[in-house]
């Protein structure tokens, strides 16, 4: 895998929506821009927080669950699409295909060794550095991921951990029921965080205790056929859940049910469509509406920008006090650099104490533990203006 297609899959790409996109068909790629164009626009990431309030120059914002005072501007970045060299890469941004009895599998994400079943034996992954034109490949133990046909993904061990590899062809299901069977969905995908939406407007963010009857109303729809309508758009009413699972290697993609009957999905990378009528999407719909209960928004990724303050062989600490309404609520941010994707930017672009940067992470920020972000994911170099702190793409 050379070029495009190996940055298309490191793990830095940071929307989900624009690597499904080039991973589809280009018939499909239109329809998919035109659902997911809100989601893409990571380039605005206006700081990346949920805003709680505004006063006339000021912004409240909250940042990992900790509610911040920033002057008003705005945080933006571009797509990080850095080829990194080899000794800088996580392994499954080295490793990113595998041969298995013919078929090429692509490298999806780490999976938890309590998702990993029966070995299948043991096969090629391979990689390419594109610094020096050098192919690497090495032989692994490949396993099924539980629940899940060994046909579609598969897991392979690699450096001591387990990671999904998802079949590399476009092969969509006949019908819904062969979907659900295949991917095991209703055990491994949860539908729990939606969206939902009129048209491409926001109308608010809701979470279920509970997605037993999702499925049940989608299982009684197994006969739905898969559409291959080239020509489909939806712009009434939908109900767009959050599709995150470590088995089938998927961050924050997309299931939608939409008013008019339609389900469609990215989780597979491809752009899924099936029809399962207005009464099933209604019953959803109806579940939904008495059950929901509002939630924050979920960014694709958080963000913090500051000033880079210290750094230390373990840890680096971000001040934020240049966002800061008042310069003396400014507050210090650790982050490890115990993932290559945070101690890279350091060591290989020679970022330095005194930059400003733009931290961006998956999980919260631990108050109580010092201030420890959580799950970052990605570092870079920003610039501030009167406008507010930018990452020149």
């Amino acid at each position: 895998m050379r070029g495009n297609e190996l940055l298309d899959k490191m793990e830095l790409i940071d929307s989900v929506y624009v690597e499904a996109a080039d991973a589809m068909p280009k018939r499909r790629r239109a329809a998919w821009l035109r659902w997911c164009a809100a989601a893409a626009c990571l380039s605005l990431l206006a700081i990346a927080g949920i805003g709680l309030a505004r006063k006339d120059d000021s912004v409240r914002v909250s940042i990992g669950g900790i509610p911040r005072e920033y002057k008003n501007m705005d945080i933006t970045a571009g797509e990080s699409a850095m080829e990194w060299p080899w000794e800088y890469k996580t392994v499954s941004e080295q490793y990113t295909t595998l041969a298995m009895d013919g078929e090429e599998f692509l490298s999806r994400g780490p999976v938890a060794a309590s998702r990993v079943g029966d070995a299948l034996g043991r096969y090629d992954v391979g990689g390419y550095d594109a610094y020096t034109g050098q192919e690497h490949h090495m032989t692994v133990e490949v396993h099924r991921v539980i629940g899940i046909s060994e046909d579609k993904i598969v897991a392979a061990e690699l450096d001591g951990g387990y990671y999904v590899f998802g079949h590399g062809g476009y092969a969509p299901p006949a019908d819904l029921g062969q979907m659900l069977d295949d991917y095991s969905l209703e055990r491994t995908l949860p539908l729990e965080h939606f969206t939902e939406y009129d048209g491409y407007e926001e109308k608010g963010h809701f979470r279920l205790k509970d997605d037993a009857y999702v499925w049940e109303v989608l299982n009684a729809c197994r006969s739905a056929e898969f559409i291959k309508d080239d020509g489909w758009t939806e712009n009434g009413r939908s109900l767009s859940f959050t599709a995150t699972s470590d088995a089938l290697g998927v961050y924050k993609g997309v299931f939608r049910v939409t008013e008019d009957g339609y389900i469609w999905t990215n989780v597979f990378d491809y752009a899924y469509l099936f029809r399962i009528g207005r009464e099933a999407a209604e019953r959803i719909f109806s579940y939904a509406a008495e059950n929901g209960i509002e939630a924050e928004p979920e960014p694709y990724t958080s963000s913090l920008a500051g000033t880079l303050a210290e750094i230390t062989d373990r840890y680096i600490l971000v001040d934020d006090t240049i966002l800061c309404s008042d310069e003396k609520e400014g507050m210090r941010f650790k982050i490890y650099l115990d993932d290559v994707r945070i101690s890279r930017h350091i060591e290989f672009e020679g970022i330095a104490v005194g930059d400003v940067v733009v931290v961006s992470f998956t999980g919260g920020i631990d108050a109580e533990g010092g201030n420890v972000v959580e799950g970052a994911c990605s570092l870079a170099r920003g610039y501030l203006s009167e406008e507010g702190v930018s990452v020149p793409e």
